[in-house]
């Protein structure tokens, strides 16, 4: 796993399953986890877009959270976070704004 020395880190698993790890290669330990999240109530897994980032204690979550949009924009997935709506024009309906002001 760590034979590339240019390497710093090292994603192994499936990130369109929302299953993986981030490995620092230097101190070949694991830094960060994505994983999908189930609810505690119902044991029901969620979708895809809603996962859990763990990270080790003072790993950089703004770095890890880079790593988790590029990540996206690589796979390409359908559910990513940069087209949430399928690229529509979404306007506010009269019971979205009552929702906001409650």
């Amino acid at each position: 796993m760590y034979t590339n020395p240019g390497e710093e880190y090292h994603i192994e698993g499936s990130f369109q399953q929302r299953c993986c790890t981030i490995y620092d290669c230097a101190k070949k330990e694991v830094v960060a986890e994505i994983k999908r999240k189930v609810d505690a109530s119902s044991h029901v897994l969620l979708g895809k877009d809603v996962f859990l980032l763990c990270l080790k204690p003072g790993f950089d979550g703004a770095f890890a959270m880079g790593l988790v949009l590029v990540l996206d924009q690589i796979s390409g997935s359908d559910d990513g976070f940069a087209d949430q709506n399928g690229g529509a024009d979404v306007y506010p309906t009269n019971d979205d704004e009552r929702d906001r002001s409650s």
